[in-house]
């Protein structure tokens, strides 16, 4: 073997692992084609099996996902002539990824379980457990909680006994969310739990609050709102003290809303006005943060400053188009408006309210009957009928003659019923 050539490989290989890392992954598969060049003329089959994965990979990540594959089955092909079963596990691995940006999801599956199965004894757990999470990732996905749950309950264990505490951690949490999604609520939290441990032993703050947040939500969601409110401020302590300003004023605007559902509206109010100060844009977000805070005022009878936020969440939403909400927003207006004894300023309100609600009826009900004729004309007739029968709520709320889409409705019906797609005890259309 050439050294002088082998240098070379060696170094556009590194180049090219370099800008793989950096997520550079146009400038990775220039270096890695060139590198292959040499590869090939080396004539040393092992070399090329590798660079073509890595060139596969720099391409998978840009979604050129022909040529990967290709360069998977490629490097298959030679670890398999060799009997490399560790280049055989990690093309494998390949071409799982390349299944999965196609979107077959049970074939990505498969190539992991092979992938898992010829794996080497002697080649390092930590890659083993990464095959495993993969594996459980994708029977996530397809909502096979069972296969799911042994996967990454085995990516754990692996985790767990060669001391790498980080995935130990990342992966209780994964595996609480099956456990959750299969009403182990317990199970759940107690994964949980046992993630914030590690990580809070590790000083990992970013995998800590990612983990407590975890548990909020669980919380949060079986009522247990008194231990939600006690996590999610602990979530909040550790985005102030990190300037994580973006995250902060997501947690303080679910924090207030907490605080709301316990009636401690003094401290609600008090989250949802940090939610906004550190809210750094302009945008509909900020419009439903003033939103919220206008009815958090409106409740505890701060009817002036009630009035000033509802305004300002007004602004916002009729400066990007959002008729529904501009027409909730003003009704509210109006009604905090009376309260303050401004009847006349409130029926203008009252009036804007309504105009708004009935434009965005009207947008809806034009939307309805353009997707209803669609499908009509597909010959999609369940769909077209669905949406005939939205148009024909809308139309009857807006006063509008129904004559017409009440004979599209019996004219879809017929078409329907002959088809025999539905049973009226089956299917109810409104």
């Amino acid at each position: 073997m050439n050294d002088d050539i082998l240098m070379d490989w060696r170094f556009l290989m590194e180049k090219g692992t370099g800008f793989l890392g950096q997520g550079k992954y146009s400038e990775a598969e220039k270096f890695y084609l060139r590198s292959l060049k040499i590869a090939r003329l080396l004539a040393v089959p092992v070399i090329s099996a590798f660079n073509l994965r890595l060139l596969s990979t720099s391409r998978i990540k840009q979604g050129k996902v022909a040529l990967a594959e290709r360069g998977f089955q490629e490097a298959l092909a030679i670890c398999q002539q060799l009997e490399n079963y560790k280049g055989m596990s990690e093309a494998l691995a390949g071409l799982a990824s390349v299944a999965v940006a196609q979107d077959n999801l049970e074939k990505a599956a498969s190539w992991y379980e092979q992938a898992i199965q010829v794996y080497p004894g002697s080649s390092p757990r930590l890659r083993l457990s990464t095959l495993f999470s993969d594996l459980g990732q994708v029977y996530s996905v397809l909502e096979n909680w069972t296969k799911a749950q042994s996967a990454f309950q085995r990516a754990r264990e692996l985790c767990h006994t060669h001391g790498f505490r980080k995935g130990e951690g990342e992966l209780s949490i994964l595996l609480a969310e099956v456990s959750y999604r299969q009403n182990e609520v317990q199970l759940a939290r107690t994964d949980l739990i046992q993630a914030c441990k590690i990580f809070s032993e590790a000083d990992d703050e970013e995998s800590l609050v990612n983990a407590i947040q975890y548990l909020a939500f669980i919380d949060f969601e079986e009522g247990k709102l008194v231990q939600a409110r006690a996590s999610w401020q602990r979530v909040v302590v550790l985005y102030l003290r990190n300037e994580q300003w973006e995250d902060l004023s997501e947690s303080t605007y679910f924090l207030a809303k907490i605080l709301e559902d316990l009636k401690d509206l003094s401290e609600a109010v008090y989250y949802m006005e940090l939610s906004i100060r550190v809210y750094d844009r302009v945008d509909l977000g900020l419009g439903f943060r003033y939103q919220n805070l206008g009815q958090l005022q409106g409740i505890r009878k701060n009817y002036g400053g009630a009035c000033e936020d509802l305004k300002k969440a007004a602004e916002l939403f009729e400066e990007y188009g959002e008729e529904q909400k501009l027409g909730e927003t003003y009704e509210k207006i109006a009604l905090i408006l009376e309260q303050l004894g401004e009847s006349e300023e409130a029926q203008a309100y009252h009036v804007k309210s309504k105009t708004c609600l009935e434009s965005h009826q009207v947008v809806s009900f034009s939307t309805t009957q353009c997707l209803a004729e669609h499908f009509e004309n597909q010959r999609s007739y369940l769909s077209a009928l669905r949406y005939y029968w939205q148009s024909l709520k809308i139309a009857r709320d807006l006063g509008i003659e129904t004559l017409e889409i009440e004979r599209a409705i019996q004219r879809i019906s017929k078409k329907v019923r002959q088809k025999g797609w539905i049973s009226n005890k089956k299917w109810d259309p409104i």
